[in-house]
């Protein structure tokens, strides 16, 4: 009575929002990685050797911490798990991407609560350590304009980059499985666009399965863990300048040189 064409709920909102699939894998996938890892270092003996994954991730923690507390400073160490989250969060994400499955940076609602936060933290650090001195700054009119120059610069880079891969993809997989009906199936081009994407070889395409991973390693791996470093530098670079005074756009030009 609810839906039309029987369809489940689930389908629906897959379908309404398809980057809800990629969010619940994701966090899934990080919360299953920090339980094990808690539990392995809990059980683990200074007598024996670290597994591989215990140093993969003892190294993954330390790089971080070193780029938080180079940063933002000693104190704020306790920084390191939610700039690893959102290390993680892109980066899983767009791994999960190579599943087919649509990535979640390529909603900007997803980027822009990224963002968003980031955007909070600006004024935290800036009324904590400034005090109202931080509103001195909105004494030139086109301050008040470009305190919003982080959250819409963290937000749509983010996006755009992820989302210009995710689409040039989605082009190449579609022309493929275009030129394999045309070549395989026995009619010709007569067959329409749906029967080709539902036949059974699409998913088995020849001509995508010889070029196209390796523009995953690229669109998804490579540029994935860009933007997830780029990212959580700028997000600590906007704090750090928040909490010495320095202007929005400081940190950033620091980071881009």
């Amino acid at each position: 009575m609810f839906l039309a064409d029987d369809k489940g709920f689930g389908d629906v909102i897959f379908a309404i929002t398809p980057q809800l699939l990629s969010i619940l894998i994701t966090c899934i996938i990080i919360c299953t990685f920090c339980i094990v890892y808690n539990v392995k270092i809990r059980n683990y003996k200074e007598d024996k050797k670290l597994t591989g994954f215990l140093v993969l991730t003892e190294m993954f923690i330390t790089k971080v911490e070193n780029m938080v507390i180079t940063i933002m400073g000693k104190e704020y160490r306790k920084l390191t798990p939610y700039v690893m989250y959102l290390f993680m969060y892109i980066i899983v994400s767009s791994v999960v991407a190579i599943l087919g499955i649509e990535p979640l940076t390529t909603s900007y609602t997803v980027t822009f609560s990224m963002g968003f936060v980031t955007f909070i933290g600006i004024y935290y650090y800036g009324l904590r350590y400034q005090k109202l001195a931080f509103f001195k700054r909105y004494y030139n009119p086109i301050e008040i304009l470009g305190q919003f120059v982080p959250l819409i610069s963290l937000s749509f880079r983010l996006f755009g980059n992820m989302l210009g891969g995710s689409i040039l993809l989605g082009l190449l997989y579609a022309s493929l499985i275009q030129l394999q009906g045309n070549i395989f199936w026995p009619s010709g081009p007569g067959m329409d666009w749906d029967n080709k994407l539902s036949y059974w070889w699409a998913g088995f395409n020849v001509f995508s399965v010889i070029s196209l991973p390796w523009l995953h390693l690229y669109f998804d791996l490579f540029d994935g863990t860009i933007q997830a470093v780029v990212f959580s530098m700028l997000t600590l670079s906007y704090w750090s300048g928040a909490k010495l005074g320095e202007g929005l756009n400081d940190g950033k030009e620091k980071i881009e040189r």
